[in-house]
């Protein structure tokens, strides 16, 4: 979830309004400049002194400035991994914040504290706010993430029955028995009764979401089997995840399933993405040969034809291409960059892979970047940091990595980039360079753990 779901209008703000000071704050928070700070107090310590009455005016004009500065403050804290200070921001703000904001603010110390390993405090806050909003999807996944990133799987496990005995409530308001409530053809018909009826519009979603959590129990205790079918009756009951089957199919390929990943990989819309994966699943299982024939197949649809969505599979093909057929450049023969605008290109190369494939994977992240004047995509920023890595350029490696994980925390999406991105480093990086880069990246439940017995 973002720092704030409303938009602050495309009207150029007037020099010297409220709405300019804000963009200024805004302005230097993305720059990482402190001065930030000083901008959001101000905005918070001249609009918190206003009448009730003026911040109500114009649909609450001045209040969503004052809340988008608030969630500003937080939202800087984060990027600069002042966690710290974030955490411990006086609650007495709530009292300048709208219901809306104090929702938000609340959810965003949560992270805070997770991020920091309060994970107990953390799931208190989640569960307070969920106990107001017993159906709001982002509070319960978040709690939900907070107990398996602690390893209390049982607990995580919880949070699914909770919803359980909410939805059973709603079986027997429809003189159903509650025995049904995990049936998907009975489900469908439910939702279809209630379709029309405002209080229940999302039915769908959360009937999804019971088979979803138990999909992601199932993985965490390597129940692969149950894992897949209990992600089949998510996918067949609510459309939030009958085009998403790529939170199946990864964690399967990434496991060593192949048999259950294929399977999956067959719903899967995008060649590019199918490709790439099944490409994957080839290589860890030791046929590179099949794995190279996948990834050339992809590497042949042209840009134009790519998703948005599965940029990202097509680039990763490249490098991983380019990765097992060219042998590292010694340090005398360099590594040239690739022809691009962006501001990120290299200098000062080290030694690494320079193929072709990786120079053009490298190219299209970096031209994507290019495009993304003010909010740049953390994913690709990750891709972008890849490239540089394979290609022997440490610095570009390190600094691209920091800015993804800074548009990560300034978002309140995560801290570290997604376990799938640990792999794809592991497997096309230096050992010692992946070792330098691996605090940036959310590592697989048995790595921490071995990790830990260390």
């Amino acid at each position: 979830m973002t720092t704030d779901t409303r938009g602050s209008g495309s009207a150029a703000a007037l020099k010297g309004s409220w709405e300019a000071l804000h963009s200024e704050a805004v302005a230097l928070a993305r720059q990482g400049n402190d001065e930030a700070l000083n901008k959001f107090g101000f905005l918070i310590e001249r609009l918190a002194a206003l009448p009730e009455s003026r911040l109500s005016a114009r649909e609450q004009r001045l209040q969503h400035i004052l809340d988008k500065s608030v969630l500003g403050l937080q939202s800087h804290y984060a990027r600069r991994n002042r966690l710290d200070d974030m955490a411990a921001i006086d609650e007495g703000v709530l009292k300048v914040l709208s219901e809306d904001g104090k929702s938000l603010w609340r959810e965003n110390q949560a992270r805070a504290y997770w991020w920091q390993g309060r994970h107990e405090e953390a799931a208190d806050i989640v569960r307070a706010e969920s106990a107001n909003l017993p159906f709001d999807v982002d509070l319960r996944w978040l709690l939900f993430s907070i107990l398996i990133d602690d390893n209390q799987i049982s607990e995580a496990d919880e949070v699914r029955q909770s919803l359980l005995h909410l939805l059973q409530k709603l079986f027997r308001s429809q003189g159903l028995s509650e025995t049904l409530v995990e049936d998907v053809d009975v489900q469908i018909q439910v939702k279809e009764r209630l379709d029309s009826e405002s209080e229940t519009n999302q039915v769908s979603v959360q009937f999804g979401l019971i088979h979803f959590l138990r999909s992601c129990v199932a993985l965490e205790r390597h129940g692969w089997q149950e894992a897949a079918d209990a992600f089949g009756m998510a996918a067949r009951v609510s459309d939030a995840y009958s085009d998403r089957w790529h939170l199946l199919y990864r964690p399967l390929v990434l496991n060593g399933q192949a048999r259950l990943a294929q399977r999956a990989l067959n719903r899967e819309n995008s060649p590019v993405s199918q490709g790439f994966w099944r490409g994957l699943s080839g290589y860890y299982s030791g046929d590179q040969r099949g794995a190279e024939i996948e990834w050339r197949r992809v590497a042949q649809v042209p840009l134009e034809e790519v998703t948005l969505s599965s940029v990202g599979d097509w680039i990763l093909a490249h490098y991983y291409l380019g990765a097992v057929q060219a042998p590292p450049l010694s340090d005398s023969e360099g590594a040239t960059a690739p022809e691009t605008d962006s501001t990120d290109d290299g200098e000062g190369q080290g030694s690494g892979i320079q193929s072709d494939e990786v120079r053009q994977g490298l190219h299209v992240a970096l031209n994507l970047l290019g495009q993304q004047e003010t909010r740049r995509d953390p994913l690709i920023l990750g891709l972008a940091a890849l490239g540089w890595g394979i290609s022997g350029n440490r610095d570009h490696l390190h600094r691209n990595l920091r800015h993804a994980v800074e548009l990560l925390r300034a978002s309140f999406q995560d801290h570290r980039l997604s376990v799938f991105n640990w792999y794809f480093f592991r497997d096309l990086l230096p050992p010692e360079v992946f070792t330098e880069v691996e605090a940036f990246l959310h590592a697989p439940r048995d790595e921490k753990e071995e990790s830990s017995a260390a």
